[in-house]
């Protein structure tokens, strides 16, 4: 297994320099010569540690396949239960099942390799690249977490739009972000040609550390239920999901945070064209008027409305999807499909509806093509019995004393746009049922 850490780490190394390589050339430009040498220096060096990963997997497979059956921990269920399966097919459960293991085994990889063949997980951990840390963490093997981020897009509005994902080597990426096009013109025969360009600005993105902790009954975790293995997986989604979207959309950037999509446009020459203040009135009129204001803030800069979505509060999402007209019909009935004018609605209690010092909110319209979300490192784990924390109602807890493992959660990530005005905001909105 160390082997196999390795090699996996080798791989992980060269093609992080593949993908800075790559990104260090501008977008429309070609590759040097020297470049295009030393892209396929680091492919040939890819393809021959991938041929020994392959090997060494290979038999790691073979060896956890003639594995005798290890006695149980102590506290542990004593007999595998066959109504679990050994590698569950519903995505995120893998996860837990070994987020399980290594908290009721303290940490260490091989006694949660053995905790996991008690519970009639056998090979759970096989191939896994289980990287210690610091207080019983480990780095989650990226086939697995590559489930839990696909079960977070569906549960994150900002993910759930459909941004561009793109990697973080070395947890920073800095991209060419256009700000102004070419201009063409008719000239006549033997007059100069006016010369233009593109006017180019960068968008940096660096990891931004988000950290949660999770308190789990010890008894919950001993036990090999498909419910336990759920809960433990839908917590870790559901919290990050809240927290991403909360900072994307709406932080005010910093230092440890990431700076949101509303406040990006702060500051600069879109500010007076996409962040537009609400039309005084709760009418269908006026908001109709708002919505096409939003959509044309987007339409004047050449951002295309396809793979765009709103995003509101849930008030104003009931506001929008109740409004009817003198008739008594709907002003938007697609709105009870979830769309409005043509485009996804996504609510999320994420944008506050106290703003302006009463019960303001905002709405955007985002083209998400244009929106980069960079991911770091993938999720990390670590557990602890004896850490203590705060509750909901800022009391502090001891795990020790409550029978409790709290579990650490980590993940690295930023967002940036590849062109500002690809964001509509609308502000002071207070449009509520009457």
């Amino acid at each position: 297994m160390d082997r196999i850490t390795a090699l996996r780490a080798r791989r992980a190394g060269i093609i992080d320099q593949m993908e800075a390589l790559v990104a260090s050339v501008a977008e429309g430009e070609d590759m040097t010569a020297e470049q295009v040498a030393q892209y396929d220096a680091m492919k040939a060096e890819d393809d021959k540690v991938a041929a020994e990963l392959a090997r060494a997997e290979d038999l790691e497979r073979r060896r956890a396949a003639a594995a005798r059956p290890v006695a149980p921990l102590p506290g542990s269920t004593t007999a595998p239960q066959a109504s679990v399966p050994a590698q569950p097919a519903e995505k995120g459960i893998r996860f837990a099942r070994m987020t399980r293991a290594m908290a009721v085994s303290g940490g260490i990889p091989r006694l949660a390799q053995e905790q996991a063949e008690a519970w009639g997980d056998s090979g759970l951990f096989a191939n896994q690249n289980m990287s210690n840390g610091a207080a019983g963490g480990f780095l989650v093997p990226e086939d697995v977490s590559s489930e839990i981020i696909e079960l977070l897009r569906p549960q994150s509005v900002i993910m759930r739009g459909g941004p561009r994902v793109v990697p973080l080597p070395n947890g920073n990426l800095t991209m060419n972000r256009k700000v102004a096009g070419s201009n063409f013109s008719y000239t006549g025969e033997q007059q100069d040609i006016g010369a233009t360009g593109i006017s180019l600005g960068q968008v940096k993105l660096s990891a931004k550390k988000l950290t949660g902790l999770i308190p789990i009954s010890n008894d919950l975790l001993r036990s090999a239920s498909i419910a336990a293995d759920r809960l433990v997986r839908d917590d870790i989604v559901e919290g990050s999901a809240v927290a991403m979207d909360t900072h994307f959309l709406r932080s005010v950037g910093g230092d440890n945070t990431p700076l949101g999509l509303r406040h990006q446009l702060t500051g600069t020459a879109f500010a007076g064209t996409n962040i537009l203040a609400v039309t005084a009135g709760n009418t269908l009129a006026s908001i109709t008027g708002d919505l096409g204001r939003m959509e044309l803030a987007l339409l004047n800069q050449n951002i295309s409305l396809a793979g765009a979505a709103w995003v509101g509060a849930p008030r104003t999402m009931m506001r929008l999807r109740n409004i009817r007209d003198g008739n008594g019909n709907y002003g938007f009935p697609e709105m009870q499909q979830g769309r409005l004018r043509n485009l996804p609605f996504f609510d999320t209690t994420t944008i506050p509806i106290n703003l302006g010092g009463g019960a303001e909110s905002e709405l955007y319209l985002i083209a998400f093509p244009h929106v980069l979300v960079g991911e770091h490192s993938g999720l990390e784990i670590a557990t602890s019995t004896e850490a203590a924390y705060k509750d909901a109602t800022g009391t502090m807890q001891a795990a020790f004393s409550r029978d409790e493992t709290v579990m650490r959660a980590i993940q690295h990530h930023d967002i940036g746009l590849r062109h500002l005005p690809a964001v509509a905001v609308m502000t002071g909105i207070n449009w509520v049922d009457a």
